[in-house]
């Protein structure tokens, strides 16, 4: 028999507030229930998110309801964290709503309580539902598990599922084949996306399954030989659009043991990147900015193109556009008005909305971080990371003070002072305190530089030396300097 498995569905999800993306999301599922009739399945799985909150509006409801209501074969659900509350326990959830009114079949094992997995029935669910349930046709009985999303304790529950699984099989007999159903991101197939279980703690579950239906990471990935995850049927954020090919549902086929991934129908993401280096004025940069929407055009309209990206009468569809700024920008933050940009790239593309993402840096800013390699400098979303940006910037009052000689140390200083002040709230006498003793630790002979007064001169106080607090209010104003100098890029 076939099997159709798709994953985080996020029914309801509203992105950009826009209408038309959650009408996307729900058209992504109904091509996909659509195509499970080409493909003549005789089961649907969907481990987890097949809403995008727990707190399901009643539009939403009532769509997913007229959905299923027309879908002839088994739906097996299992709860993603988007489903459920794992701090607090609801009587009903809206998954088991759906199974309760015989439109689901959910499968939610609990491998802490004994059994782990009870068994439910496909014409007459167990209300609430169980944890295991029966397929057979054509002499063929294919046994599915499903468990709920279980966050960080998915680690020491995977060991427990193996062994529920086990106990099933000693209790009812070997089925045909063994599927489960889960909603967990595996470390080595995206480490990236902030996934939980490391590959080795899949091993007794492969001992006991021929297919691991997974969800929960939107992109679609194998792991192990047994390990398929779809990816969500819509892109969702800026960042899944890019997933061109990553976006579908798997066909699973129980006689040979193949999964076939195929892409899913979804509104067209495009990505383009323009770079706001040496224009001097914003017109200069509008005028060169439209052109290269000019020139982008012919690339996102092949985009718009794929049969993939096209409505039900193979008609083009608007896209989502991402428009990343790069370089270095010359004019001042008020005169760089992204908004105007946005809407003269809506526009151009005809786009059903434009994101910008402003990647640029600040001219002073990257004078300043010089050579700091840029993945250093700036974190992922394009902001500058300000503990080297201060680094930085304590490194440079340090290099160019009378204080030279010691300018790493200086520096640390410095950055340790900045602690002293911000996190640990420690008042002037403390710091005088903390200067002073670092200061006769670094220059123990009173001298900060070649060109200093020798030790034992009069230096302010007229009485040999110069005296521990004078030393402070000396590196208290580098301080000040500092965060002056730290405010003052920060508000470019």
């Amino acid at each position: 028999m076939r099997l159709a498995h798709a994953a985080d569905i996020h029914l309801g999800h509203r992105q950009y507030d826009l209408s038309q993306r959650e009408s996307d999301v729900r058209l992504a599922f109904e091509h996909f229930l659509k195509k499970t009739r080409e493909h003549d399945v005789t089961a649907i799985l969907i481990p987890g998110d097949l809403f995008d909150s727990r707190d399901v509006s009643p539009k939403t409801l009532k769509r997913a309801e007229s959905l299923l209501a027309d879908v002839e074969v088994p739906v097996l659900v299992s709860p993603g964290n988007h489903d459920q509350s794992m701090s607090t326990r609801r009587e009903l959830t809206w998954l088991q709503y759906l199974n309760d009114s015989g439109l689901v079949t959910l499968l939610s094992g609990t491998p802490r309580d004994e059994p782990a997995f009870v068994r439910t029935d496909l014409a007459e669910p167990r209300q609430g539902g169980g944890g295991f349930v029966d397929i057979e046709s054509d002499g063929e009985t294919v046994r599915c598990f499903g468990v709920p999303y279980r966050g960080a304790y998915i680690d020491t529950d995977l060991p427990k599922v193996a062994d529920g699984i086990r106990a099933v099989e000693e209790r009812e007999g070997p089925a045909d084949t063994t599927v489960l159903l889960a909603h967990f991101g595996v470390d080595d197939a995206v480490p990236d996306l902030g996934a939980t279980v490391k590959r080795a703690w899949l091993t007794p579950i492969e001992e006991r399954v021929d297919y691991l239906a997974l969800g929960h990471i939107h992109k679609q990935y194998e792991t192990g030989t047994v390990g398929r995850n779809p990816g969500s049927l819509e892109a969702l954020d800026i960042q899944e659009g890019r997933w061109d090919e990553a976006h579908g549902y798997y066909v699973f086929d129980t006689e040979d043991g193949t999964a076939e991934h195929r892409l899913s129908h979804r509104r067209p993401y495009h990505t383009m990147s323009f770079d706001v280096s040496d224009y001097r004025t914003f017109e200069d940069l509008r005028v060169e900015f439209a052109a290269a929407l000019d020139d982008e055009r012919p690339s996102v309209e092949r985009t718009c193109e794929r049969e993939i990206h096209c409505d039900g009468n193979g008609n083009r569809r608007a896209p989502v556009v991402n428009v990343r700024f790069v370089g270095t920008l010359l004019l001042d933050h008020g005169s760089f008005d992204v908004e105007a940009l946005r809407d003269l790239a809506a526009d151009r593309l005809d786009a059903i909305h434009v994101q910008p993402t402003n990647n640029t840096e600040r001219k002073a800013i990257a004078e300043l971080l010089g050579d700091v390699e840029r993945d250093e400098a700036f974190d992922a979303d394009g902001t500058v990371n300000t503990d080297v940006l201060q680094e930085r910037v304590f490194t440079t009052i340090a290099g160019e003070s009378r204080y030279s000689a010691e300018t790493e140390a200086v520096a640390r200083t410095l950055d340790e002072l900045e602690g002293l002040v911000t996190n640990e709230g420690e008042g002037v006498s403390e710091v005088a305190d903390y200067l002073g003793e670092r200061r006769r630790e670094l220059f123990p002979d009173g001298a900060a530089e070649s060109g200093d007064e020798p030790a034992g001169a009069d230096v302010e106080t007229g009485d040999g030396a110069e005296t521990g607090e004078t030393a402070s209010d000396d590196a208290a104003s580098e301080g000040r300097t500092s965060q002056q100098t730290l405010d003052a890029r920060g508000s470019e």
